[in-house]
């Protein structure tokens, strides 16, 4: 009666032998499968930073890397990042640009993304100021009509839905600058 070890190795022999009988594989599938191990590892130390991984970590896990993969690792690592930038998500696009200006200091993108992220922040606080009374005056006939009034409520603006059409709108805007942006960046 064949033992355990008998089985696993039949089983391994006929594993082996499968792969003897599917060859080796080509250069261009073994490319491949080093390329997606690369893009796997940039989008890991990506998910890990915006998980708390500090900034000089990076380094030292980029550093990991052979010289001739260092490169692709960093360029998808920064493009993971860039594309992920966005309106909706103000302080991790802010984490975002602080990893994208450590990894390469020298781009001129980090600067470009930066000032479209602060522009978009003063146009949505100037909007906030021009419309302040008038929002603050619907919010309060919404709540009249409610029953609810007095000179201690505070209407909460951002909940109007004048608001959320402003702020949509220049969402809208900023964000086909800022995609216009990543559609120029070199694939990699």
């Amino acid at each position: 009666m064949p033992n355990e070890n008998d089985r696993i190795k039949s089983a391994l022999e006929i594993a082996m032998e499968k792969a003897e009988k599917l060859g080796d594989l080509s250069e261009d599938e073994k490319q491949r499968q080093k390329d997606e191990k690369l893009v796997t590892a940039a989008e890991d130390l990506a998910r890990r930073y915006l998980d708390g991984l500090p900034l000089n970590d990076i380094d030292l896990e980029l550093a990991k890397h052979k010289e001739e993969e260092y490169g692709i690792v960093r360029d998808h690592l920064l493009s993971h990042l860039v594309k992920n930038i966005n309106f909706s998500q103000d302080s991790m696009s802010e984490k975002m640009l602080a990893a994208i200006k450590h990894i390469s200091p020298e781009s001129e993108l980090t600067a470009t993304i930066g000032d479209i992220l602060h522009e978009y922040r003063v146009v949505i606080d100037k909007a906030r100021q021009e419309n302040l009374g008038k929002l603050e005056a619907e919010k309060r006939s919404e709540l009249g009509q409610l029953g609810i009034s007095g000179s201690a409520i505070e209407p909460s603006i951002e909940t109007s839905s004048a608001w959320l059409q402003i702020e949509q709108e220049l969402k809208t805007r900023y964000s086909q600058r800022l995609d216009e942006i990543k559609r120029n960046l070199p694939t990699s």
